[in-house]
């Protein structure tokens, strides 16, 4: 005989099980007031901070208000993005404990269309990104904006933050991948903006004919934001180098002037973090190149911008026509030594940028494209280039890499598949506009413009005793470990200055495309460069981020569209089905206890 429980029994045990979920639920409450701890189960550790950002968040002294404008009514692929970063501007607040905040608002809501334009023009001179969501061919251009960007206010300044990157080529969805990639990036550069002391120090070399302070004074001035930028002569026969250290000749009477020049020249670089060489046009001296070597050989980071043809858009458009010559700065040498050959070349390809011409069918002004003006494509596999949008060029040559052993070269900047090399001397003309390219001849793709090298360097100087014999300075012949990068392309941080000189134009703004366009074109040469000093000199290794992967598993939309009946049936029997079961099994069990 089966013994049972009375009612009374029962409902003395229910209420005892009611009793203690009570008390741990309220056991729950309490300890989750002081203990906090997220699971990121992503394998890529999508919502998981590296250790370089969480050190950044540390330094915070203030509270950070974020406004994003990412917001409204948004198309699909822009509401991936919005989700995700309103999931990693979670993290960073959970991370700050409470000192970083942010809200989404819509800007646009409700407002008529002068009223849209007045604000889309204020946030554009803000340095924010505005997006006009793509139609189809056959649908007239909508009136609908969006604002994938915001502002970050810390210490009383404002920061623009724009989650938007756009690449040259590639189909929307694919752009909101690589955003969704760099969000923690771009969030954690801004706020290394406003928390940046300027400790590093940055120098661009003059008097051999770089480029002047106002050609780079817009990435130097977006520069100053991280770091104490500095022009640094170091033409030894210049009387601007001689002025630097007039003390150091009046202090050692007896020693040779020029003596005194070299010495203080390798001291006095010793100070930077980094020096960058942009497109000397005058020949470096031994002495001068040994000046150089030394700051590599004592860790110093340096980023080469050279070139190797002479060939001025100015000369084209007076003259219509060019012959190239070489360029004498007398740095071959030094650059083969490190690993790199820059090539007497030009590379020209067909995706680029244009120049504004007179149309000779029609005799009206047009846009063209310009071989010369290549749209390089940066690699996908490095923190400085991951997810960058096109870089424009300029009349860029080509460079091929030495085969020196434990130097590693990364490859940054190299043409797209449809280009080719023009040897010199070549010859330039605006009469190449009326020529239509045969594609076959572009058949030259992946010329290197820019790469990375790391590894043990060793001093060209090594076995020349004449040179480093001559001063009184600690000779080193070997760096075990350093980095430099070079550029085949001077141009490339060059800003746009107007004819009256009294407009800069951003560094990669093209005027001339955005006339035609009718909407700002500016490609990715500031971050390029930025993204470049930062690799070498950047402390806090917040670059390193760029390199973290973020596997966006999205939907098979013809799959989706072939099984959609399939998983709809499923989806609607199932649930019955298994609540069919759940009622016989319990009723089952139901009888069998009580009988």
């Amino acid at each position: 005989m089966v013994e049972t429980k009375s009612p009374k029994s029962r409902k003395s045990q229910m209420l005892g099980k009611i009793f203690i979920g009570a008390i741990l639920i309220v056991l729950a409450n309490i300890a989750s007031d002081s203990i906090y701890k997220r699971f990121d189960l992503t394998k890529e550790k999508r919502y998981t901070l590296s250790k370089s950002t969480k050190n950044l968040i540390d330094k915070l002294d203030e509270e950070v208000y974020i406004t994003l404008f990412l917001d409204g009514e948004l198309p699909l692929d822009y509401k991936r993005l919005r989700s995700a970063t309103r999931d990693m501007m979670n993290e960073y607040r959970l991370q700050s404990d409470g000192l970083i905040n942010f809200k989404f608002e819509d800007l646009l809501a409700d407002k008529e269309l002068k009223e849209k334009e007045q604000i889309l023009q204020e946030l554009y001179q803000k340095g924010l990104r505005i997006e006009r969501p793509e139609t189809k061919p056959d649908e007239a251009p909508t009136e609908k904006f969006i604002v994938p960007s915001g502002i970050v206010f810390y210490k009383g300044q404002e920061h623009p933050l724009n989650l938007m990157k756009r690449e040259f080529g590639k189909p929307l969805e694919e752009e909101i991948n690589g955003s969704i990639e760099l969000l923690e990036y771009e969030i954690g550069t801004v706020l290394r903006k406003g928390i940046a002391g300027r400790e590093i120090k940055i120098a661009f070399t003059e008097g051999h004919g770089e480029l002047t302070l106002e050609e780079t004074a817009d990435v130097a001035n977006e520069l100053n934001d991280f770091y104490s930028v500095e022009r640094i002569n170091i033409n030894i026969e210049d009387s601007n180098c001689y002025k630097m250290f007039t003390k150091d000749v009046a202090a050692n009477p007896n020693k040779p002037v020029f003596n005194v020049l070299v010495e203080g020249l390798v001291n006095r670089l010793k100070s930077y973090q980094g020096i960058v060489v942009a497109k000397p046009t005058k020949p470096f001296t031994d002495v001068e190149k040994f000046v150089l070597d030394q700051y590599v050989m004592n860790g110093g980071k340096i980023i080469f911008l050279v070139e190797s043809l002479i060939a001025e858009m100015d000369s084209v458009a007076k003259y219509g026509r060019i012959m190239t010559a070489n360029y004498n700065h007398n740095l071959d040498d030094l650059l083969f030594s490190y690993g790199v050959r820059i090539e007497p070349t030009l590379v020209q390809d067909l995706q680029c940028n244009g120049i504004p011409a007179i149309n000779q069918q029609t005799n009206r002004p047009g846009f063209f494209a310009w071989w010369f003006y290549p749209l390089f494509n940066p690699a996908d596999d490095n923190p400085i280039t991951r997810n960058l949008e096109s870089v424009w060029g300029r009349y860029c040559s080509t460079m091929d890499t030495t085969a020196k052993q434990n130097v590693k070269k990364t490859i940054l900047l190299k043409s797209s598949e449809q280009s080719r090399v023009a040897q010199n001397p070549v010859m330039i003309s605006l009469d190449m506009l009326k020529v239509r390219p045969d594609i076959a001849n572009f058949n030259k793709g992946g010329q290197i413009s820019a790469v990375l090298l790391e590894g043990s360097f060793s001093s060209p100087f090594k076995f020349r005793d004449a040179v480093k014999r001559e001063f009184d300075i600690a000779y080193k012949a070997d760096i075990a470990k350093n980095a430099m990068i070079v550029i085949a392309d001077g141009d490339l941080i060059r800003n746009q200055i107007s004819a009256d000189k009294s407009k800069m134009y951003p560094l990669g703004y093209d005027k001339y495309a955005t006339q035609n366009f009718g909407e700002p074109v500016v490609f990715a040469n500031k971050k390029f460069f930025l993204n470049c000093v930062d690799y070498l000199c950047d402390e806090s290794n917040l670059i390193e981020v760029r390199s973290k992967e973020v596997i966006l598993r999205l939907l098979d939309k013809d799959k989706v569209k072939n099984e959609r009946i399939k998983w709809q049936t499923l989806n609607m029997v199932l649930p019955i089905l298994l609540i069919l079961v759940f009622g016989l099994v319990n009723t089952f069990i139901r009888k069998r206890r009580w009988q």
